[in-house]
């Protein structure tokens, strides 16, 4: 083998583990509980395979151990002596379809369950996402990482660089070469009079991608073992004249390179901010963002009431005396983050993949919603009753800032039912029990101070709501849903209480329209509603108005797990007035 200048190879041994994908997570699992009895039977029977590295996630020990719970410590005191490497994350993500709080929840989750086995892995591994978000080194340093390991979204020559947030924050960015994080999976499954030629024009090529000798050999792929021939080939690799190379860790070749740029006064090249480009260096599969966009909806949705609604009702209960139901919250958070593998959240699995996706973002928001009722009610029982004829409800902020403005009010007017007559005491329901006659209105409604409030009633439907109790069956009771807007003022992340007079009718104080009608506008923007639905925009600051945004497009797609697949003969359809035509 011809010399090279003098090199180190750090032979990562690995598997990257798609939960879901083109199989459910069932048949993966079948597969990955072969995979790890197989590495901690070899490392039980082979002191030299040391190292082995489980795709930067969590979840695999708790998929493993549903069905393999005897091997729990025995995972244990491999993960704790260093030997098999897992987290930082809990699932590996797609980083521009979840929110920023749920990429710091999967982190937090992955360092949990990851330091519960004896330690996580000091490495920012982030493989296979479809591009990566600006603040990454954010919020990889919020938990003492200061690297970031990747490959999409990025399309420079070295493998070396400096990474910097928005912020300021930087991070050491490693960069992986074409092939990805697969780079040399391939090399142990040569004939042995090939393999070290071959491994030979890897080591050189990544070699010349690097500004201070250290190179990444990734000897594995999507959901395979490790391969038996694995420790040969690391041993003829290191047999080369300037060669060293051995089994070796992520977290070791991170050290390894931090300390070669201090010792060389290496420069590195900076790169600034979100990591979207580079397409012909690495598919970015843009086309994902909108495929079974059900799924994106249903996302958006479920981390939204978490984190805006569901959490601070929570919080503002437990200020008020009641216990924090921090465990249900941790696991809505857990469910959903199952969701939210890049080839979960992007849609471009099996539909039994994204059946079970579903299943799970239904049962996010079925706790969302049941969470958010109990903590209202705890707030509710914390406020004095309301006057005879009238009915008092809660008005919610949970923003940081104080709020004036609209806010959409429900309110169940209750009407005598047949169940009526076996109430015995109305502290048993998580309910008032006042009664109505049928057809009353909301005619006046007032502040804590007595004043006013202008309101519309939007609409009423008819409905019959079963009340609980901890120590009665469900009580029937017919209501009156009625719909309002109200013009309110409310402190920040707080409530008020205000008082709804219940009478035969009357007419509610209008909320006024806003002014300008279809326009809206503040220092920067000018945005018009047009009669199709679009808007128009008017930067403001550049003079540019952007005609007909939010325009929706329909049109065929022949399917394609990632990419747009036009049909040779289609009909673009949108919501412009002038596609209205069959």
């Amino acid at each position: 083998m011809t010399s090279i200048l003098p090199t180190q190879v750090h032979v990562i041994s690995h598997t990257h583990w798609d939960r879901e994908w083109y199989l459910t997570r069932e048949d993966y699992r079948l597969r990955l509980i072969d995979l790890v009895d197989g590495v901690l039977d070899r490392m039980d029977r082979d002191d030299a395979f040391t190292f082995f590295h489980l795709d930067g996630q969590t979840i695999v020990l708790e998929d493993y151990l549903e069905v393999r719970p005897d091997q729990k410590e025995r995972l244990r005191r491999r993960i704790g002596g260093g030997h098999l490497l897992v987290g930082p994350w809990y699932v590996m993500p797609d980083m521009f379809l979840v929110s920023g709080e749920s990429l710091v929840r999967n982190l937090a989750l992955g360092h949990r369950i990851a330091e519960s086995f004896g330690g996580v892995m000091r490495a920012g591994y982030t493989p296979d996402p479809f591009g990566h978000v600006a603040q990454m080194p954010q919020i990889l340093a919020g938990f003492g990482l200061d690297n970031a390991i990747l490959w999409r979204g990025f399309g420079g020559p070295r493998s070396e660089y400096v990474w910097e947030g928005h912020d300021g924050t930087r991070a050491l960015l490693l960069h992986f070469p074409r092939e990805g994080y697969c780079n040399g999976f391939r090399l142990p499954l040569l004939p042995a009079e090939k393999r070290a030629k071959e491994a030979f024009a890897v080591v050189s090529r990544e070699r010349s991608r690097s500004s201070v000798g250290s190179v990444l050999l990734m000897a594995g792929v999507d959901h395979t073992e490790p391969h038996p021939e694995l420790l040969t080939l690391v041993a003829e690799i290191g047999s080369a004249q300037g060669v060293a190379a051995a089994l070796s860790t992520l977290p070791a070749y991170v050290d390894a390179v931090r300390t070669a740029v201090a010792a060389k006064g290496v420069e590195l090249d900076v790169v600034h901010g979100e990591l979207r480009a580079g397409e012909d260096y690495s598919n970015l599969l843009p086309g994902v963002l909108s495929a079974r966009t059900y799924l994106k909806k249903r996302n958006v949705r479920a981390q939204a009431l978490l984190e805006k609604t569901v959490e601070p009702l929570a919080l503002f209960a437990w200020l008020a005396g009641e216990p924090h139901p921090s465990g249900v919250l941790a696991y809505a958070w857990k469910t959903l983050i199952e969701n939210h593998p890049h080839d979960s959240i992007c849609g471009c699995s099996i539909d039994e993949v994204h059946d079970e996706n579903d299943t799970r973002f239904a049962r996010v928001l079925q706790v969302a919603d049941g969470q958010t009722k109990r903590s209202l009610r705890a707030l509710a029982r914390r406020v004095e009753p309301a006057p005879a004829g009238s009915i008092r409800f809660l008005v919610v902020n949970t923003d940081v800032h104080p709020f004036a403005g609209r806010a959409d009010v429900m309110i169940d007017l209750p009407v005598e039912s047949a169940e009526v007559g076996r109430i015995l005491d109305s502290d048993l329901f998580d309910a008032p029990l006042a009664f109505f006659p049928r057809g009353s209105s909301i005619v006046d409604i007032t502040d804590p101070e007595g004043r006013p409030v202008a309101f519309d009633e939007v609409r009423r439907e008819t409905r019959i709501e079963q009340w609980t109790s901890r120590v009665e069956v469900p009580l029937a009771v017919h209501v009156e849903r009625v719909h309002l807007a109200c013009v309110v003022s409310l402190p920040a992340a707080g409530f008020l209480a205000f008082d709804a007079k219940v009478g035969a009718g009357g007419a509610p104080v209008a909320v006024a329209e806003a002014a300008g009608g279809r326009t809206i506008e503040n220092d920067l923007l000018r945005i018009e509603v047009n009669g199709d639905g679009t808007l128009n925009v008017l930067d403001k600051r550049s003079g540019v108005v952007h005609r007909h945004v939010l325009e929706i497009e329909d049109v065929g797609d022949v399917g394609d797990e990632y990419n747009y697949s036009p049909p040779a003969q289609d009909r673009r359809i949108t919501n412009r007035a002038e596609d209205h035509r069959l």
